[in-house]
């Protein structure tokens, strides 16, 4: 039985390679045959249903037999029945010579491994590949067109350069337009529309200061005189001081020529302010309107001296009882005085004058300007001015805008005034002619607030200091110099109202000087200021230009900002 099992055996080994009998197997199955007999097998192992054996795959081993070359043995595997060698090599076993012996990965150094990896590290060469890599990872995958061609593969050195000359073009084009498109942006943003819908809007009534021929008063004039009668030496000297005081409350830039500048009569220049209104004539007119808000008249402090505004904004900060305080909040100056084409003829009226005068005509927030026209009335005329008016007013959508893109500035924008808390383009033309004659003569003409906002304290001009303005009369008034360099940098305001005189008409009066003044024919246009550029426009011009030359969008420049930064770490330092 044994016999007949070992015939089958050796007869199965050696038909089953190839499945034909040559020299070859012929030497395997006696090799295989040999061996069996050499080492008998026991009744306790058999071959396993289903295993197959084939020329040194798998052979029976015996547990009992120790293995001589521990170094020849790759796997073992065992069975559940019995042992069996997969790949168990013996010096008499067929795949000794058979196939050759499988594959085994050199031993690795750790300690050189992480020497060279550490010198790798510190040479530059790899961050600068690394980077190159990252480039050309971020051109291919740029969705920004025209990128792709400067790192796609199969291209050659002048088709990459014809790209990279288009993309150039690209960009000139757009940077050259945005800086177009910005500059615009940052002069002109805004335009000036006319409003014909005259039953709409409201219009200002016509604002007015008056300046009275008679300053002083020479009741207060002779106390003065008396109580200090030893700075005259006669008659004569007393005369020269009542024109000296007389023309020095009516010193302006037109007759600064006419102050006689021989004496000063011991006043020191800090003085003239305080003595002119301690001498000053009790001027107190009355006023009446047939307009729905009461009208009230302020006295001012102007470049002609003492006045009287009527439905003023600003005349209150001009005030000597203002300045004296060193007051600078801003003060309530009541409603601004409108009216409608439906409430018909308004005229407002000042009576009891009483003397000659001057009356210049302003919009409520402004104040009389010596490049303004002047009338003069006699003190004996009943005298009635009809005016036309031209307003313009601002969107306030404008207000987010700064006065540079305006043009204009807001009553609350004074940042840069220096005597006023508000701002108002005649005051600041005011202040521009201060700071003109403080830099050539040294000193500022006394109808001027002399203290700053700084706390700083200008001189007042002496008789030495109005003659230095009595050289430069021309420059001051018109502001413009070949000489000297002026520059005023005054805006408009934003919301103004300007009043031209359409005709006017006097009468001899017994009753004293009368002036009665109002619009007969209301506006039937008005300007309005209104925003024509906002940044919005700014973003979709720009954006259209950079999607027109490009093809991106805000999500490509946020994949730019993305791979440079968070990407570009994680790849050349984490990777």
């Amino acid at each position: 039985m044994q016999h007949e099992e070992q015939q089958s055996l050796s007869s199965t080994t050696a038909t089953s390679w190839n499945g034909s009998v040559d020299s070859r197997t012929a030497s395997t199955a006696s090799l295989v045959q040999h061996k069996l007999r050499s080492t008998p097998i026991k009744s306790a192992s058999r071959v396993g249903p289903g295993l197959l054996l084939f020329p040194g795959t798998a052979q029976r081993t015996d547990p009992s037999q120790p293995v001589k070359d521990d170094k020849l043995q790759k796997s073992t595997a065992n069975s559940k029945e019995d042992h069996v060698g997969l790949n168990h090599r013996k010096p008499c076993s067929i795949r000794s010579f058979r196939r050759p012996p499988l594959w085994q990965p050199p031993a690795i150094n750790t300690e050189q491994e992480a020497l060279e990896e550490q010198q790798l590290q510190l040479s530059p060469l790899p961050y600068m590949a690394k980077l190159h890599a990252f480039i050309i990872e971020f051109l291919q995958g740029s969705s920004i067109h025209g990128f792709i061609y400067l790192a796609k593969f199969g291209l050659n050195f002048l088709e990459r350069m014809l790209w990279f000359a288009f993309i150039c073009v690209a960009l000139f084009s757009i940077i050259s337009l945005s800086h177009r498109t910005w500059q615009r942006f940052q002069t002109s943003p805004m335009v000036i529309s006319m409003d014909r819908n005259k039953l709409v809007w409201n219009t200002s009534f016509p604002s007015l200061t008056v300046c009275p021929h008679k300053r002083i008063d020479d009741i207060k004039l002779e106390e003065y005189i008396d109580a200090h009668s030893e700075q005259f030496v006669d008659e004569d000297d007393k005369e020269f001081f009542r024109d000296f005081i007389i023309k020095l409350a009516s010193l302006t830039y037109d007759n600064l020529e006419t102050l006689p500048l021989n004496k000063s009569y011991g006043i020191d220049s800090s003085d003239y302010l305080s003595l002119l209104y301690e001498l000053k004539w009790p001027f107190e007119p009355e006023i009446s309107s047939g307009a729905a808000v009461k009208m009230f008249i302020y006295e001012t402090q102007t470049e002609f001296g003492i006045c009287h505004s009527v439905n003023s904004l600003v005349a209150r900060y001009n005030t000597y009882k203002y300045w004296r305080s060193g007051d600078w909040s801003i003060l309530d100056h009541g409603d601004r005085v409108t009216v409608h084409p439906l409430d018909g003829e308004i005229y407002a009226q000042i009576i009891n004058l009483s003397t000659a005068y001057d009356v210049y005509f302003h919009g409520p927030g402004d104040v009389p300007s010596i490049s303004k026209q002047r009338y003069t009335f006699p003190e004996s005329d009943y005298t009635t001015v009809e005016l036309i008016a031209l307003e313009i007013y601002t969107n306030e959508d404008a207000r987010a805008f700064n006065t540079k893109q305006r043009k204009c500035r807001f009553q609350y924008e004074a940042d840069e005034m220096q005597t006023v808390p508000i701002y108002s383009f005649g005051l600041c033309l005011s202040e521009c002619r201060m700071f003109f004659a403080l830099r050539v003569c040294g000193c500022v003409p006394h109808f001027y607030r002399n203290r700053l906002r700084n706390g700083r304290l200008l001189p007042i001009c002496g008789l030495e200091g109005i003659g230095c303005l009595v050289k430069i009369k021309r420059e001051i008034i018109s502001l413009k110099s070949d000489k000297y360099q002026i520059s005023c940098n005054c805006l408009s305001n934003c919301d103004d109202s300007n009043f031209f005189v359409q005709s006017y008409r006097s009468r001899v009066w017994f009753l004293g000087a009368n002036l009665q003044w109002g619009i007969i024919d209301y506006p039937k246009m008005q300007l309005r200021r209104d925003v024509l550029f906002s940044f919005a426009d700014v973003l979709v011009y720009i954006g259209g230009l950079v999607g027109f030359f490009l093809g991106c969008s805000a999500l490509s420049f946020t994949e730019i900002i993305y791979y440079f930064t968070a990407r570009l770490v994680r790849r050349m330092f984490c990777n």
